[in-house]
């Protein structure tokens, strides 16, 4: 038994396993170490909470809500992105309107619609900023022509090849010329002067009526002016006592002096463009039995100038901005795929090409006789088609002329 006890001892102690008093291994009641051990919960990647796998309803919940987002945050940008605006002059405004809505909404119009249809249209108020981020100043206060020194005079040169001055787009011309009735003979320079033959009409309540007699008396020759405040101001004060112009002639209005047109057997009146128009949709039997012809030159001119008021107009927001297609190291991506990244991440490119696309599209002939058609002006593009024959003879006098000058009222030009 000794033996066997101490053979039992020696065992445990070369194995490291207890046995019971039957022999058997004895149970481990240790509170720890070897034995079964215990499964520990997962825990989420912070040593927190337990981590549980998402299921695919929350994942298509939360997906959804995302997509949403998205979607509201798109329109918004959307709706909120900048209109092109239309900077126009007050008088215009009508005008132009109109001129816009029938470019988008008669189809039939060779013109087109305008590139741009999400526009807003900005009544201009004197010299003030442009208002948008984008878009087009419209006015009859252009650039400010070449000065004649010593004269209330500004003088535009070449303008009808080039049609630009100083960063400025002419889009039609409403110029000055001597009406008549059809079957009259054209009046010569000598008459004018002289009055032997018939007599000369002067709306002279309207102070560009008498400036412009005054200017082109005192033209000396082609774009040459006599100097000299007092020189105008003498000149605009005879101006009815040494020329024959009707009686009373500095009380009459434009209605009053082309009734007078067709009373007097020879008469000639010295107007814009636009009043014969106003006075052929008052009368338009009398209308249209209306001649136009430029102010007559003196023998030996070689070259003529062109009374005319002018519209304009100036691009803002054109400045062009970095590209994709400026990087070097994407030269080898086709343009076309650039084109359309540049679009797509950057608004500016953006507004870039509309502005291109609007400004090719008011320089166009069908364009420009349109707009014309609505200011009953003539188009400036030597392709426009006149609204009627005294458009047509006023176009012809603007293509064959070397400059195109303007006048301001004396009273304020000094």
């Amino acid at each position: 038994m000794g033996q066997r006890s101490l053979g039992k001892r020696s065992l445990v102690a070369a194995s490291g396993v207890a046995f019971s008093e039957n022999g058997n291994p004895a149970k481990d009641e240790r509170p720890c170490g070897g034995g079964k051990k215990k499964k520990r919960k997962k825990s989420g990647p912070s040593g927190g909470l337990p981590f549980k796998k998402p299921s695919g309803r929350t994942v298509l919940m939360f997906g959804g809500i995302a997509m949403g987002v998205a979607l509201v945050a798109g329109l918004v940008l959307f709706l909120a992105r900048p209109r092109l605006v239309w900077y126009v002059d007050a008088e215009l405004a009508g005008a132009w309107n109109r001129f816009l809505q029938t470019a988008i909404n008669d189809t039939a119009n060779p013109s087109g619609p305008p590139p741009v249809t999400r526009f807003e249209v900005r009544v201009r108020n004197g010299d003030s900023e442009f208002p948008g981020r984008y878009g087009f100043t419209v006015s009859t206060n252009g650039p400010r022509g070449q000065p004649v020194p010593g004269t209330p005079i500004v003088m535009y040169p070449n303008l009808n090849r080039t049609r630009t001055f100083d960063e400025w787009k002419l889009l039609a011309l409403d110029p000055w010329m001597v009406f008549r009735r059809h079957y009259i003979p054209e009046p010569s320079r000598a008459f004018l002067n002289t009055g032997d033959r018939g007599t000369l009409l002067l709306a002279g309540n309207d102070p560009r009526a008498v400036q412009a007699w005054t200017s082109q008396l005192l033209q000396e020759s082609p774009g040459v002016f006599s100097p000299g405040e007092d020189v105008w101001r003498a000149a605009e004060t005879s101006l009815v006592q040494n020329h024959p112009f009707q009686s009373g002639a500095f009380s009459f209005s434009w209605i009053q002096t082309w009734d007078l047109l067709f009373r007097d057997n020879d008469a000639f009146l010295y107007a814009p463009l636009s009043e014969a128009q106003a006075f052929a949709r008052r009368s338009r039997h009398s209308g249209g039995l209306l001649d136009a012809t430029a102010f007559p030159e003196p023998p030996g001119w070689h070259s003529f100038g062109l009374q005319a008021d002018m519209l304009w107009t100036r691009t803002h927001g054109a400045g062009r901005d970095r590209r994709l297609a400026d990087v070097e190291f994407l030269s080898f991506v086709d343009d076309r795929v650039l084109s359309f990244l540049d679009n797509l991440l950057f608004p500016s490119v953006r507004r870039q090409r509309r502005l291109a696309e609007t400004e090719a599209w008011l320089a166009g002939a069908a364009t420009q006789t349109l707009l014309a058609d609505q200011l009953e002006w003539i188009p400036a593009h030597p392709s426009g088609v006149p609204l009627n024959t005294v458009a047509w003879q006023s176009q012809r006098a603007w293509l064959r002329s070397s400059y195109i000058w303007q006048g301001m009222e004396v009273v304020n030009a000094y």
